[in-house]
């Protein structure tokens, strides 16, 4: 069995200048050519040029639109450090790094063009 979670406070923290990312919405199905797992791959180079994205990835290349979202969003990493909360030794924070921020997505919902 497990143990009851303990409540614990948690402090964000930014200790880099912040990454500015782009949220990639992807509108069809995507699969890598041995049928691997997504996680981790390259999916490609992405260009923006105002309004209009691509997303390139050897021959094929996917056309799209930046988008600003209506609320930022904040990409979190937990980390396994803890700080004494507001100096009490005895009460614990957890730390959380903020990798960055997004504040635009480009959206991909046409299928990929083959350039040779």
């Amino acid at each position: 069995a497990r143990p009851p979670p303990r409540a614990m406070a948690a402090l964000l923290r930014f200790e880099d200048k912040p990454a500015e990312l782009i949220l990639l919405e992807i509108q069809s199905v995507a699969v890598m050519e041995d049928n691997s797992s997504l996680q981790g791959q390259h999916l490609g180079m992405l260009e923006a040029n105002g309004k209009s994205v691509t997303l390139t990835n050897g021959p094929r290349v996917l056309y799209g639109k930046l988008q600003d979202l209506p609320k930022p969003l904040v990409l979190l990493e937990r980390t396994e450090r803890e700080e004494p909360w507001k100096g009490d030794k005895s009460r614990k924070s957890m730390v959380i790094k903020a990798k960055g921020f997004i504040k635009r997505k480009a959206i991909f919902s046409q299928r990929p063009q083959l350039s040779v």
